[in-house]
């Protein structure tokens, strides 16, 4: 088990993005602050991040604020006015942006718990720039504002007022609702530190997970991991979910230009199956969930699947492409699956999640 987890949690990343030579980035950002803005207002919470990107605090916290404010004088706890109206009031000079729950798995327990998060620290340094910090907060540390100084952050990255930390810090919590479940990283060993995505302990003993783009299973016992290839993991896994929803249904022939009824999930011949694409990534989405597999089913598993030969694909695989193809004359649309390839692949590669 993990003997400090806070020492995976002492480097941080900073870098500049600017606005011009970074607009991917600055997209991102703006989508994400217009995501947070919908959740504050949907969830009638009182917090908003303005086109100025800062948390801000909206007219009836800032009262309640104002109020526990003994000296509102100062320059740091200024209320900005206009028209006469109080507008709002700065918590701080940066936003937060959360970006993976942060879990440490028990080898002895095999029992995931949350620990922090993962998050990105955003200020301003000018018009066309912006410091970012990288970094992982545990728990405890994000509880205290005491995280908010130079150990942490920079000199660039300071609270207004202390006593209206809170808000800050309920605003973080919120913002968690940005994530999915997958968007974790995972701690199980003091040696290998943070993973990218962690599948857990396999039927053969193995923990299997995901570091640097790049897949590997492990044993307590062993010195070395033995890398795996993490898209042609998912795609065994991916592939053996379909075979199940394959083995218990039925299939009308090709020409058959009926409807599909139930039982009945698409058509085929000797060469290939076609599945009405609907039916497919639900019931793998279940079957993830039922053997505590955790993986997106997107474009790039479909990509991977093509390059071997298993799927037919409508379009450009490298640009725009869809996963489902027209089969027949009646204008049907399944994902079309060539069955010797997907039996060779699955034979071929089934040992590397056993």
């Amino acid at each position: 088990m993990v003997n400090d987890v806070g020492i995976h949690c002492s480097e941080k990343y900073v870098y500049y993005i600017n606005r011009k030579k970074n607009p991917e980035e600055f997209r991102r950002v703006e989508e994400t602050m217009g995501v947070m803005n919908a959740i504050f207002s949907e969830m009638s919470e009182d917090f908003l991040i303005e086109d100025h990107k800062m948390m801000k605090v909206v007219r009836k916290r800032i009262n309640q604020a104002r109020d526990e404010i003994e000296n509102i004088d100062e320059p740091n706890s200024e209320v900005k006015k206009g028209k006469g109206l109080t507008q709002g009031a700065f918590i701080c000079n940066f936003f937060v942006v959360p970006i993976n729950r942060l879990r440490v798995y028990d080898l002895q327990k095999q029992k995931t718990t949350e620990v922090g998060l993962n998050v990105k620290v955003y200020t301003r340094i000018n018009k066309k720039e912006y410091k970012c910090i990288q970094l992982d907060l545990l728990n405890e540390t994000l509880a205290n504002s005491k995280w908010i100084d130079p150990n942490y952050l920079d000199y660039d990255f300071f609270l207004y007022r202390e006593n209206i930390y809170p808000y800050l810090l309920r605003a973080i919590r919120l913002a968690t609702r940005l994530l999915d479940d997958d968007d974790a990283k995972v701690i199980f060993n003091d040696e290998i530190g943070w993973v990218d995505n962690f599948y857990g302990r396999d039927n053969s003993g193995y923990l299997r997970y995901i570091k640097d783009s790049r897949g590997y299973k492990w044993m307590e016992s062993e010195d070395m991991s033995i890398e795996i290839d993490p898209m042609k993991f998912n795609a065994v896994i991916f592939l053996n979910a379909v075979q199940g929803l394959i083995h218990k249904s039925e299939f009308l022939e090709m020409d058959n230009s009926s409807k599909l009824q139930e039982d009945f999930i698409g058509w085929e011949n000797e060469n290939i199956w076609a599945i009405k694409y609907s039916l497919i990534k639900p019931h793998v989405t279940n079957e993830l969930k039922r053997t505590g597999r955790n993986f997106k089913i997107d474009n790039k598993l479909y990509a991977f699947l093509f390059k071997q030969g298993i799927l037919s694909i409508e379009g450009d695989v490298e640009g725009v492409f869809r996963p489902d193809a027209k089969i027949g004359s009646a204008n049907k649309r399944a994902l079309v699956l060539d069955k010797m390839r997907f039996h060779e692949f699955i034979e071929e590669n089934q040992h590397i999640i056993e």
